[in-house]
């Protein structure tokens, strides 16, 4: 595993397999991928073909696929349509956090459901939920599963209302037999008790039953000011449209009263 602090602290996960070099998600451009390349020659493993995954199409995810023009690319094949549809507009709104050299490099070998490569043990799903295109890593050798933005502390980042999907792709990682979880802005997991608090929150979120009160800051903060504020516009379209408009109410007067509060 490979972490960067700056701008944000990420993850980056190298498998070192029989025959291929894998590397899950590429950061923010080509500068920090020459650690990962570095790392790769100090394996001895430079001549091996190497393959990039990348966990889904938000930036800073596959920046640097540049520093790989000889690796194929993989990733679910909504990641490849995003990357092409979206790539210049978030290389634009998020250009102070570019890394080095940045080419918008979109997968070159995609999957619907699933893609394995047997001989390593390493296979690639899909398991849509911090996103549609979401896809996560089982690496059954080591028994290392990456979960990209999908596992998210304190509570999940969302971008869709798609919680009865995103909680089935949680389940399912409870159900494998990992020894470590790899997240893309976490610290490595030995214990399932993150997948289950998210787990927690999506249901309450799904069945309108959240406890603002019972929220920590940094909770309430993520719920009220970037998950309610994202996916709004889909909560107001949806068939539980009087209940998401209640309960944007009771957001906007919590908050407000948090703030007249001396």
């Amino acid at each position: 595993m490979v972490s960067f602090d700056e701008p944000f602290f990420t993850n980056v996960y190298i498998i070192f397999g029989n025959e291929h070099v894998f590397v899950l998600d590429t950061f923010l451009g080509n500068d920090p991928m020459k650690i990962v390349r570095h790392l790769i020659e100090d394996e001895g493993c430079a001549s091996m073909p190497l393959i990039i995954f990348n966990s889904h199409a938000d930036y800073d995810h596959y920046w640097g696929n540049g520093a790989f023009k000889d690796a194929s690319i993989v990733g679910h094949e909504h990641c490849r349509q995003r990357i092409i549809s979206e790539g210049e507009a978030s290389l634009v709104k998020y250009a102070n956090h570019v890394r080095g050299k940045v080419e918008l490099l979109p997968p070159t070998r995609t999957f619907q459901e699933a893609l394995r490569y047997e001989d390593e043990e390493v296979a690639f799903f899909h398991t849509p939920g911090h996103t549609l295109d979401s896809s996560s890593c089982f690496d059954d050798k080591d028994r290392i599963l990456f979960v990209g933005d999908n596992v998210e502390s304190p509570i999940p980042y969302l971008n869709h209302a798609n919680f009865e999907e995103y909680i089935r792709s949680l389940e399912s990682y409870l159900e494998l037999d990992w020894k470590l979880i790899i997240a893309g802005h976490d610290p490595p997991l030995r214990e399932s008790h993150l997948i289950k608090r998210n787990i927690d929150y999506l249901r309450k979120f799904k069945d309108w039953s959240i406890d603002l009160g019972a929220l920590s800051s940094s909770e309430l903060h993520r719920h009220i000011h970037d998950n309610l504020k994202t996916i709004r516009a889909e909560l107001i379209r949806s068939k539980d449209r009087q209940a998401a408009m209640k309960h944007l109410e009771e957001a906007r007067e919590y908050t407000t009263l948090k703030t007249l509060r001396p």
